[in-house]
């Protein structure tokens, strides 16, 4: 069976730019892609079972409609890609982390909205959830995404051991053959010893088994005129190295959790510039 890439939609454009994302990541992974919308179920109190059957059937009937217009649309494009689509109604989260435990799925593709973040109609607040539990964690895709490119990856770090499990995680999944860039964030001056960086480097290319992992950082403007975010920096470190793919590490003993609280995923989901890998480490 050939590993597959799990795509939520919701039927959007947005969520056709992320298909079109994993379309890509299977032809160059020989992959193939299973695409998935789940609706909600109906439940309310005082409903009668006869008008709580006849509005679950018709869920069904558009959902099912939809998928249709969705997956013609992905066959026409991709005719050569190995691929499936599904409705099922039900719980996003607990049908994706039970299909990412029975089926051999590489990675979670899903669109973002840009300035919307995360949230969008049919996947709400729960793709946040599944960037907490998900065992593989998400690949999200920003709906501007233009030319597929995957060949330098960039993981945000700050020298702890959850930043060489995600890489190498990651790695795992999609071998060696890519460029590797950690990427540091400097606070109020605090740059780290030319020393503690190359033994980070020389650690994290004895874990992967690599022959060469390049270190870049930047420093945030401190001053009480100029109030720099974060975003800001990991935007300049993506576009000034050129990284297709940024991973971002989910952990309470993050820094990014002390400087910008636990939420910091979703404040870089909503500035996504390239396609973002978001998985909990501990």
């Amino acid at each position: 069976m050939k590993h597959a890439l799990l795509v939520p939609t919701d039927f959007s454009e947005n969520a056709w730019v992320a298909a079109q994302y994993a379309a890509e990541l299977a032809k160059k992974y020989d992959w193939s892609v299973q695409i998935l919308h789940v609706y909600q179920t109906f439940s309310r109190l005082l409903a009668t079972q006869e008008f709580k059957d006849e509005v679950s059937r018709h869920n069904t009937n558009a959902a099912e409609d939809d998928m249709e217009i969705f997956y013609n649309r992905f066959k026409t494009a991709y005719p050569s890609i190995d691929s499936t689509a599904a409705c099922v109604e039900g719980n996003l989260n607990d049908i994706i982390l039970n299909l990412i435990d029975e089926n051999p799925v590489k990675f979670i593709v899903m669109g973002t909205k840009g300035a919307s973040g995360l949230v969008n109609v049919a996947i709400g607040s729960n793709t946040y959830e599944l960037i907490r539990h998900s065992p593989i964690g998400v690949l999200a895709v920003p709906e501007n995404y233009g030319d597929f490119k995957f060949e330098k990856i960039g993981v945000l770090t700050n020298f702890k051991d959850h930043d060489i499990e995600i890489l190498s995680e990651f790695v795992a999944r999609t071998g060696l053959s890519l460029k590797i860039s950690l990427l540091h964030v400097n606070e109020a001056a605090k740059k780290p010893s030319s020393e503690d960086v190359l033994f980070w480097q020389e650690k994290v290319m004895k874990e992967l088994g690599s022959d060469e992992v390049t270190y870049h950082d930047y420093e945030m403007v401190n001053r009480l005129d100029v109030r720099e975010p974060i975003t800001y920096a990991v935007e300049r470190l993506v576009e000034d190295e050129n990284i297709d793919v940024l991973l971002v590490s989910y952990t309470r003993k993050s820094f990014f959790r002390s400087l910008f609280s636990r939420s910091l995923p979703k404040i870089i989901a909503n500035k996504l510039t390239v396609p973002t890998y978001f998985k909990k480490t501990d």
